[in-house]
């Protein structure tokens, strides 16, 4: 697992360093440009990639010294410098992750050892947060998404754990998409109708697509658009002998 992540950590720094080798070969055909290519360019986001990559390299994290903070976009190395909002946020966080344990649903690969030296694998860690509705980074998001789809556990299956947490946010998902439709047609019916007047899952699909990081709290949708399709078409069958 650990050789694989530094595999594709290399992928990731080779486009990283392409990408900006390229922006200083323009900017010194034109010194004009760097002014603009600074505006376009979020230093905050180059930073918060370049941690993430740091730390995807690693096979395991501290729970609450290292995987809580990063999910706040906290570099573990300046945890001694953060303001009070910041501090409460993370004890919140602890706590929740603390009681989800517990119960079986945040998976640890210590469990045997004392709260503070937990550690989490950073996989099943993203996941837990993407059911808690945790706000992910989006540097976060894109690569741990990339690591879900690309590295394949050695044994060819997933833990118990991850099959369930794979399912709650399947589930979680429908939830949302069900919701969004109810949203659309309570808050803007017309736009959810065709031409003749009747409710199109289709039409209402491309609309939550059109919005999904907003539905799906800066995530992308488990659910296919067909299978968005089918579970409207779905929900409004079945409502239809009621009203």
């Amino acid at each position: 697992m650990i050789n694989i992540l530094k595999k594709l950590y290399l992928i990731f720094s080779y486009y990283r360093r392409k990408k900006l080798s390229s922006s200083i070969s323009i900017s010194k055909n034109n010194i004009q440009n760097i002014t603009k290519q600074n505006k376009i360019y979020n230093q905050d986001e180059y930073s918060k990639q370049i941690l993430y990559e740091k730390w995807c390299r690693k096979g395991k994290w501290l729970l609450y010294d290292e995987g809580i903070l990063l999910l706040l976009s906290i570099d573990p190395a300046n945890k001694e410098t953060l303001s009070e909002d910041l501090i409460e946020k993370i004890n919140n966080l602890k706590f929740h992750a603390s009681d989800c344990v517990k119960k079986g649903l945040l998976s640890v690969i210590n469990i045997d050892k004392s709260e503070y030296k937990w550690k989490v694998n950073p996989v099943d860690l993203y996941h837990w947060a993407m059911v808690s509705r945790i706000n992910i980074p989006d540097e976060f998001n894109t690569l741990m998404t990339f690591v879900t789809q690309s590295v394949k556990n050695p044994n060819n299956s997933f833990s118990t754990n991850n099959k369930n947490l794979i399912d709650e946010i399947y589930q979680l998902h429908k939830e949302v998409v069900l919701g969004a439709t109810t949203s659309l047609l309570v808050n803007s019916p017309d736009i959810c109708r065709n031409n003749e007047g009747k409710i199109d899952s289709t039409i209402i699909v491309k609309k939550i697509i059109e919005n999904e990081r907003h539905w799906f709290n800066g995530c992308e949708s488990k659910l296919s658009e067909s299978d968005m399709t089918s579970l409207i078409k779905q929900y409004i069958a079945m409502s239809k002998p009621i009203y």
